[in-house]
């Protein structure tokens, strides 16, 4: 017997997102009728204003005029730092809720996104449950701490792009729970990334 492993949702959102933010992705291996909670970035993608389309199993986002939206997380805890991402560079305010699990993360995420968005201009604010947000065009180049957590880490590489030079991350090791080969497939598709691994 053969069979095939659907891909993972919540991998994808982070290169969904760099085409919601400009550039153009195809991201294969997906199923629009998965059981993992996380297909819904393909929605909440559409409704911040991105072109996404799915065809034979690939996800395909471009950019276009992103605007602010409010999300209930309270289902997709995983994907808020990539959201709080793409929220923190569209037009006008989002508010992500029902995140209050991501305290007890890795990191607590909520804090840690916040941080790492606001330190390159970004205007994060975190509330008990979640994050409020409003857009700004672009980033600053900065230093951001990573907290040792692989989702913070692969949303503020992705908010990279939009920045005005290098974001540099702490931590960028912590790929390794969940996407090893994360910054490879980055620089693949054209981002920027020297990787130090200090041990």
């Amino acid at each position: 017997q053969s069979f095939t492993v659907e891909g993972d949702w919540s991998q994808a959102a982070f290169f969904m997102a760099a085409g919601a933010l400009g550039g153009n992705t195809a991201v294969g291996g997906l199923r629009p009728d998965s059981v993992q909670g996380d297909r819904a970035c393909l929605e909440l993608f559409k409704a911040f204003g991105a072109q996404v389309s799915f065809k034979n199993g690939t996800a395909f986002t471009s950019g276009s005029a992103l605007h602010g939206i409010d999300i209930d997380a309270s289902q997709i805890p995983d994907l808020v730092p990539i959201l709080a991402v793409t929220a923190a560079l569209a037009q006008g305010k989002s508010r992500i809720y029902g995140a209050e699990r991501l305290r007890i993360k890795e990191s607590d995420r909520l804090s840690a996104i916040a941080n790492a968005l606001n330190a390159a201009g970004g205007r994060v604010t975190v509330t008990a449950d979640g994050l409020l947000i409003e857009g700004v065009k672009s980033l600053n180049s900065c230093k951001v701490e990573g907290c040792n957590d692989h989702r913070i880490v692969m949303a503020m590489s992705v908010a990279a792009i939009k920045a005005d030079g290098f974001i540099e991350i702490t931590d960028a090791m912590s790929i390794n729970k969940s996407y090893p080969r994360f910054f490879e497939d980055f620089k693949q598709l054209g981002g920027t990334a020297d990787v130090i691994n200090l041990g």
